[in-house]
């Protein structure tokens, strides 16, 4: 014992330290493919980093009006003051003084205006009239410096778009009860889960601070929340799943052999496996990601089947390692086809599945390794461990099942019957279906987005690669031409464009090149203010601006962000950078057919000009995933029948032992029709798992004529790891343990249907 209570205390303390170098992650960002056409490499570069992805959406909700607009002021001035947000929107849709003034100042370089006496001559009767109104406060300020309106439409253009009432300086969703919205944009990327933590924990301080009513609640959404609360979700579903499977585990091992000593040798092939397989995963990919740590750590509870079969087969007459020499070839060629029943993932390009594959794999071999050349020197030669005998009511259903082969058939038909009535289980096509985010949490977000009236950026279009901003905005201007035929025929509404709201320099110099001289616009005005009773010195400000924006130099970005934040504010999600390179970003709106508006926007004849609709892409993503995983499954397959092949010295053996594992897939692909689950890339990889493991129990039951009940022990042992998986939130977790729960369970009554009449509990 005391050997092997060292190695154990080798292995985990080699395990842990592993872990702590290099800790396993649980960012979605880690588990997504790096794409295959420039759209999906596109995608998948800005859900990992893009600004987009960090915009944070927030209800404060149950009380009344007033103390909801308080509360919403005093969370936005506390968000404003932490430092953390890029942008805080919360129903202060004005400008600041020190903005109007910039802006007014650059008016004639960031909109067109007409200067012909027959474009000022109805600015002017207009102004006149306003002068009369409600608005004459406002139009004695703008009005007379600026009679072309250029800048009071600017300000419409870019604040005048909210769907929200303002009420007491904050937003209000439409309807009762009350609801004050605001947005804020953080900083660092919306997958980055341990940096949209400490947002979302500055947005709850903020909110604290602000001394709600009791009753008040914070709602908070969007893409950053999702990644830390899928992060969250995964880690719990990983401890959760880890601790209790080992529980389980050890009760059920000590119920059956009542030893200590067999806990923790079963131990060490597990630990091995663990270190060895979190090992070569580092060394690929230098790091392992939560899920694939969490099904890796399930799967290698598989690694128990090794030592179980090692020790409860060993006979009366020969030492362990004589047994181990004994049901190595046996062992090898279960241990070799599980690992290739990883194949699948292996080709699946996903990299969170290709991780599982390696950890799983290479502990597999490693586990099978262990018990083969370890567990015998650890063991004393006269040390036994023998099973407690089965219930004999258990006892009596399995050997009146052994052999039973007619009721073998006959589960295969019920489930063949059901693929063929149901037409199979569907595919699983919507990436946001694997995502353990509840839906509850993905409609508010939805809501949300449609009460601020924040774009959902399904269908937008890229712009570039372009090597400076300028060449960008430039971009952004050819497609805000020609995409109005697009607009004319109804495929959208229009586009969130970044020339919108900062023009390229060619666009404002050329403004600045139409601007008339001083002569030319006295003379203008007078013709248009003719009969008009306006004084003659009343438009000098005008005058005198038209004359000094002549001289100001073209607004760039940093220009733009130093003068006008809250602009800026607007434009920032709109342009990212990757290195040297900027990109652009231009949602759009009112889209009713995006595959017709693909269509038609690839014959725009825009070099650098990119239509992404991230539905249409994820689908195909999927589809080319799905057919890979698929075709490598095959592969697989087709090397598990191999190895068979070579392993039993015989293709009859082989389809013989090789007819209990398609039938435990045919079965679990019937359970998961009737559990109505959509069949995503993880089912695949999974059930090519299944197959490989299934291998334990068709090989062992064929080939020892009395090992029902060690099969049976390693068949349980499986099931309590991989039946706890199939009860996680995480929906790829859940997915693999419920495949491989029935698959096991199947395969273990099948190879026992159809195996001799022998048994020995």
């Amino acid at each position: 014992m005391t050997r092997i209570l060292a190695v154990l205390l080798l292995l985990a303390g080699l395990t842990g330290a592993l872990a702590w170098v290099a800790p396993p992650r649980a960012d979605l960002a880690e588990f997504l493919p790096p794409g295959e056409t420039p759209a999906t490499r596109f995608l998948f570069r800005e859900l990992q980093s893009g600004a987009a992805t960090t915009l944070l959406l927030a209800a404060i909700e149950g009380a009344p009006r007033p103390e909801l607009a308080r509360v919403s002021r005093e969370t936005a001035a506390g968000l404003r003051a932490s430092g953390r947000f890029a942008f805080v929107g919360d129903g202060s849709v004005a400008l600041g003084e020190a903005e109007q003034d910039f802006l007014f100042h650059h008016r004639y370089l960031l909109a067109d205006a007409d200067f012909r006496a027959a474009g000022l001559r109805p600015k002017l009767e207009a102004l006149l009239d306003g002068l009369r109104s409600a608005a004459s406060p406002l139009l004695a300020r703008f009005g007379f410096a600026d009679p072309t309106g250029a800048f009071l439409g600017l300000a419409a253009t870019w604040l005048g778009e909210s769907r929200v009432a303002t009420v007491d300086g904050a937003w209000f969703a439409p309807g009762d009860p009350p609801r004050a919205l605001l947005v804020a944009r953080g900083q660092g990327a919306g997958l980055d889960a341990p940096a949209q933590r400490e947002a979302m924990a500055a947005f709850h301080a903020a909110f604290a601070a602000a001394n709600p009513p009791p009753g008040a609640r914070l709602l908070l959404s969007g893409p950053g929340v999702f990644a830390a609360e899928a992060a969250e979700s995964i880690e719990r579903d990983v401890t959760r799943v880890s601790l209790a499977a080992t529980l389980l585990l050890a009760g059920f091992l000590f119920w059956r052999f009542r030893s200590g000593v067999l806990l923790a040798l079963v131990a060490v092939p597990l630990l091995a496996a663990l270190l060895v397989g979190y090992a070569a995963t580092v060394a690929i990919y230098g790091h392992v990601h939560a899920i694939a740590l969490g099904f890796g750590v399930t799967m290698l509870g598989v690694a128990v089947d090794y030592p179980l079969l090692l020790l409860t087969l060993r006979r009366a007459d020969e030492s362990l390692g004589e047994a181990a020499a004994r049901i190595w070839p046996t062992l090898r060629l279960a241990a070799a086809a599980a690992a290739a029943g990883l194949l699948a993932m292996l080709g699946s390009g996903l990299p969170g599945l290709v991780q599982t594959a390696v950890f799983g794999g290479v502990g597999l071999l490693a586990a099978a390794a262990t018990t083969r050349w370890l567990l015998p020197r650890l063991v004393p030669e006269n040390a036994r461990m023998l099973a407690r005998p089965l219930p004999a009511a258990l006892l009596a259903a399995l050997g009146a099942l052994r052999g039973r082969r007619s009721l073998a058939w006959a589960a295969l038909a019920a489930a063949l019957v059901v693929l063929l009535a149901t037409g199979g289980p569907q595919a699983q096509r919507d990436l946001a279906a694997l995502s353990p985010v509840p839906a509850a949490q993905q409609a508010l977000d939805g809501e949300l987005r449609r009460q601020l009236g924040a774009p959902d950026v399904r269908s937008l279009f890229v712009l570039g690669p372009t090597t400076s901003e300028a060449g960008m905005l430039r971009l952004s201007e050819a497609l805000a031409a020609a995409v109005q035929p697009l607009v004319a025929q109804g495929l959208l509404t229009g586009l969130d464009l970044p020339s919108r709201y900062l023009p390229s320099p060619a666009t404002q110099l050329a403004r600045q090149a139409a601007l008339p001289d001083s002569a030319t616009l006295d003379a203008a005005l007078r013709e248009a203010a003719a009969g008009l009773p306006f004084r003659d010195t009343a438009f000098r400000r005008f005058t005198e601006a038209v004359a000094a924006s002549r001289d100001l130099p073209p607004l760039d970005l940093a220009a733009l962000a130093a003068g006008a934040p809250t602009i800026a504010a607007r434009l920032d999600p709109l342009i990212t950078r990757h290195g040297a390179e900027v990109w652009g970003l231009a949602p759009a709106t009112g889209v009713t057919d995006p595959l017709a508006l693909e269509r038609a926007a690839a014959g725009l004849g825009l070099p650098g000009v990119l239509f992404l609709d991230v539905k249409l892409e994820m689908d195909r993503l999927l589809a080319g995933y799905g057919r890979a995983t698929l075709g490598w499954a095959l592969a697989g397959g087709v090397l598990v029948a191999g190895l068979l092949a070579l392993g039993l010295g015989s293709a009859r053996r082989a389809v013989a032992v090789a007819a209990p594992i398609a039938g435990a897939v045919l079965v679990a692909l019937a359970v998961l029709t009737m559990a109505r689950e959509a069949i995503s890339l993880f089912h695949l990889a999974a059930l090519l798992l299944l197959a490989g493991l299934a291998i334990d129990y068709a090989l062992f039951v064929a080939s020892e004529d009395e090992s029902a009940g060690a099969v049976l022990n390693c068949a349980v042992s499986t099931l309590l790891t991989f039946g706890l998986l199939s009860l996680c939130a995480t929906p790829v977790l859940h997915g693999i343990g419920l495949t491989v729960a029935a698959g096991v369970a199947a395969a273990f009554l099948l190879a026992l249907a159809l195996a001799p009449r022998t048994m020995r509990a």
